[in-house]
């Protein structure tokens, strides 16, 4: 950054990275796209068919591409009230998406628009499922031509009405032609082109003003305008616009939510960085030579993670296939970056190579499936990745062969010189070699734990004699907060912020339970990372040179915390709240009087960070409108694909307040009473109309009037009145207590029957563990999982395994604390080890966070590395 460059070369620099960036925009990235309009080609006839409360209307069709923009339909009269309700469903009849369509501005008979903004898979069925809103309408027919193309049934009460098609157009969202996007690719070169002739005349007649720069700031002339821009833009649709929500209050926070992360940004273009003598930097205390390789690893460990993270939401066998091996496949790649140039081209390696790549190619002819083979194209890809690692696999086993030859010969030929890189086994580590063969030995039908004591014995035998190995831990919690990172960019961009069905936001998996493990591991190495720095600040320092120094570190902490707190997971916060106290006294026993100084940063940071980290996930997916719903996601299907960015079943401050209070304080704050189909009802909740379409004071239906705004266990399902407590909400609770749990026990009702399970599964413990998952619950249903750690392990592996595991987390917390103590001045990033182990434990409590793809597990081992070997004495 502080590189010197002239301000012509500058300006040439800026000029074709921003054109290269518009380019992409256009391709590979193609963000702008045509739509196309299909139609069945039919005549629009005098029929219809009627929808109202009890008649609805089912239109099956194919699709043509991959992104459904909307549905134009032909109603020919609002008979009744004013929304049409209209749904998509798949094959399986799931319900994907929901859209009602205020009616009131249209001049019927007309086509009514119903904006969808849906992935589907080209050439499946779908099904238009079109319900009353409290409306009565009608829906124009049109005939069907001979032989059409992308045409279904058309069905009422599930009963075919033949030859007849709802009147429609389907407009798809496709790709830009390719002539055009070379058109405007061609426009952009040639602008970038004059801009750059034109800046090179101008230097040319005034020299004088081609003056240096540095490369930092320039960065800063052009970041600067552009933090300003996007930011000032969303200020502006948030108010006076009014695009993400007409409340007050709302619009007041979303606005603080900007405010801070322009700030953030501003700082972050323009801070001068402290250097290592005003405090402690993990990056600086990295020798510059190193520092490409380290970002590399940092990277390869994330990833892993990523796709340990990807196993954690898949529900079939292959596709925890697929997400294992690719999480493998990092992991070697990390161990394949310790190497040496030495290591990794000699005539050995090359020879594998050659051998192993052809029988690799050899093999996956003889064992891939052609692709008439259901999920032909999931084995195959599972089988490429397992041939990958094995050729992967085979470096690292040859580098560690050639390495034990090595050691051998100097042993053998009494050769005494100083190895740096030589190191031997601590206790620790045969204590963790004896855990690893148990459950080898015990591994009673599993597998996975003899891939994981490979692939991670193997990891911990690299980093033994890697001549970086003092930067692992740097290089560890470096690639934990990437994968944060990637993760946060990933919800930002892809994960929906719903109000609805429970409004617990489960960042990038399927349930927050998975969620709060995440978090409190990421939330461990934050708060390592955040101690380290406030207490290497001198003890009288102001809050300005604090702030300057861990201001990265003050960010991060603040947006995991953030993360937490939208999870509404008690599970979350109590295992933050524990793993942060514990990491917060340890650091406090070696540097006194610093535990207020701690608690004040981390508080502020939380503040600070809050209503930034709230306002971006509502906002910033709505306006990328390309949601991640996973199969078992429970978002609300009103705000699926391109929901109305408005709707009020997206997260707001008055529910997200309402949800908190309850679950976490035990808080009564009210109602949330703000439906959706608002021209429906009154600022109480109250519907202007029954279910039919009448005026409410015309209708017979007297007992809607009781209870508006609520929705209870039996609730109608065409009530869409946002509310405190919905009909999805009681159905889930019920579905979770499925009888097993005792009502008479205030503990088991608040672990939704943990008690019992645990009870359950420590009466089937044995010495040697079990085949099978699952232990008999009294309601003579199976507990798939324990819930608890310690007791899935006993029960797996058998009784002793289980004490074998709790003494080896014990251990490794105590050597944690030890080795923080004895070098926290030099390395105080060492606590990062114990920070992890109490994550996992505290989080092994009351879920099953051991096993091979567990995120947690995964992070576990790897901080595990340096407690497993110590540097060998001459």
């Amino acid at each position: 950054m502080r590189h010197i460059i002239n301000r012509k070369t500058a300006i040439e620099v800026i000029i074709l990275l921003l054109t290269l960036i518009c380019i992409m925009t256009i391709w590979p990235l193609r963000i702008f796209a045509d739509t196309f309009e299909y139609s069945p080609g039919g005549n629009l006839l005098d029929e219809s068919i009627t929808v109202n409360f009890e008649d609805n209307a089912v239109q099956k069709f194919i699709t043509r591409y991959d992104r459904l923009k909307s549905v134009d339909v032909y109603v020919s009269e609002m008979t009744e009230g004013r929304y049409l309700s209209v749904a998509v469903r798949n094959e399986e009849h799931t319900e994907l998406l929901r859209v009602l369509v205020d009616t009131a501005d249209y001049q019927l008979p007309d086509y009514v628009n119903v904006p969808m903004e849906l992935d589907v898979e080209p050439g499946k069925e779908y099904y238009l499922l079109f319900e009353g809103c409290r409306s009565k309408y009608n829906l124009g027919f049109e005939d069907i031509p001979e032989n059409p193309e992308y045409v279904g049934s058309l069905y009422t009460h599930w009963n075919e009405i033949p030859g007849r098609h709802i009147s429609c157009f389907y407009n798809y969202k496709v790709p830009m032609s390719r002539s055009r996007s070379l058109m405007y690719i061609g426009i952009l070169a040639a602008v970038a082109a004059v801009l750059i002739i034109a800046e090179r005349i101008f230097f040319k007649l005034n020299p004088e003003k081609n003056s240096l720069l540095t490369v930092g700031k320039t960065v800063k002339y052009v970041a600067n305008p552009l933090n300003a821009i996007v930011f000032l833009t969303l200020m502006i649709m948030v108010f006076p616009l009014r695009i993400f929500d007409s409340r007050p209050i709302d619009i007041i926070f979303y606005e603080i939510g900007l405010i801070v992360c322009a700030g953030i940004g501003f700082y972050a273009i323009n801070h001068n960085v402290v250097r290592h003598s005003m405090g402690v930097s993990f990056w600086q205390t990295i020798e510059g030579s190193d520092r490409p390789k380290s970002c590399l690893m940092m990277f390869t460990i994330a990833m892993s993670l990523w796709y340990a993270c990807a196993y954690m939401n898949d529900l079939y066998d292959i596709y925890h296939t697929l997400s294992e091996r690719r999480m493998v496949i990092w992991l070697i790649l990390t161990m394949l970056l310790t190497f040496t140039f030495r290591e990794a081209f000699n005539i050995p390696n090359l020879l594998w190579l050659a051998a192993s790549v052809i029988a690799g190619v050899r093999y996956y002819g003889l064992h891939s499936l052609a692709d008439t083979e259901k999920e032909y194209d999931l084995h195959n890809m599972a089988l490429k990745y397992g041939i990958i690692i094995v050729i992967l696999g085979g470096f690292v086993v040859i580098s560690l062969i050639r390495r034990a030859a090595m050691l051998l010969r100097k042993r053998f030929l009494h050769i005494t010189e100083h190895d740096s890189s030589r190191s031997v086994i601590t206790a620790f580590g045969i204590l963790l070699l004896v855990f690893m063969a148990s459950i080898i030995i015990f591994r009673n039908t599993r597998w996975w734990g003899v891939a994981m004591s490979v692939t991670f014995i193997c990891l911990y035998l690299r980093i033994a004699g890697w001549q970086g190995k003092k930067n692992w831990y740097k290089i560890l919690a470096g690639g934990l907060m990437v994968n944060f990172l990637l993760s946060l960019g990933f919800s930002l961009l892809h994960r929906y912020f719903a109000g609805f069905v429970s409004g617990r936001f489960a960042f990038i998996f399927h349930t927050v339970t998975v969620t709060a493990e995440y978090l409190a591991l990421m939330a461990a190495v934050a708060t390592v990372m955040l101690v380290a720095k406030i207490v290497a600040m001198p003890k009288k320092c102001g809050v300005v040179l604090l702030f300057k120094s861990a201001w990265k570190e003050i960010v991060l902490f603040g947006w995991i915390l953030s993360y937490a707190v939208f999870t509404v997971s008690r599970t979350a916060i109590l295992s933050i709240a524990v793993t942060v106290i514990a990491v917060i006294l340890v650091t406090v026993s070696v540097h006194k009087k610093q535990f207020f100084r701690i608690i004040g940063v981390m508080a502020a940071a939380a503040i600070i960070c809050f209503p930034g980290a709230f306002t971006l996930q509502r906002i910033l997916p709505t306006i990328v409108a390309r949601p991640t719903i996973y199969l078992i996601d429970d978002t609300d299907v009103l705000v699926r694909g391109g929901a109305d960015w408005n709707s009020t079943n997206f997260m707001c401050v008055e529910r997200f307040a309402g949800l908190f209070g309850e679950k976490i304080l035990g808080v009564d704050l009210g109602d949330y009473h703000y439906p959706v189909d608002k021209n429906n009802y009154d600022e109480d909740g109250n519907p202007y109309y029954d279910h039919y379409g009448f005026p409410i004071d015309q209708s017979n239906e007297e007992y809607y009037y009781d209870d508006q705004g609520k929705v209870d266990e039996t609730g109608q399902e065409h009530l869409l009145a946002s509310a405190g407590f919905t009909r999805a909400e009681a159905h889930m609770l019920s579905e979770e207590m499925n009888g097993y749990v005792d009502t008479e026990s205030r503990l088991d009702m608040i672990s939704n029957g943990r008690i019992t399970i645990f009870k359950a599964y420590a009466k089937e413990l044995n010495l040697t563990g079990h085949d099978e998952m699952g232990a008999l619950l009294p309601n003579g249903e199976i507990a798939v999982h324990a819930h608890n750690t310690y007791m899935q392990v006993a029960y797996d592996h058998g009784i002793p395994v289980g004490i074998l595991f709790m003494v080896l987390l014990i251990a490794a917390a105590v050597l944690g604390v030890k080795l923080y103590r004895k070098n926290c001045r030099q390395n105080p990033i060492l606590l990062l080890i114990f920070a992890v182990v109490m994550a996992f434990a505290f989080a092994g409590i009351s879920e099953w966070v051991f096993q091979f793809c567990n995120p947690m597990t995964v992070a576990l081992m790897l901080a595990f590395a340096g407690l497993t070997f110590k540097e060998a004495k001459d």
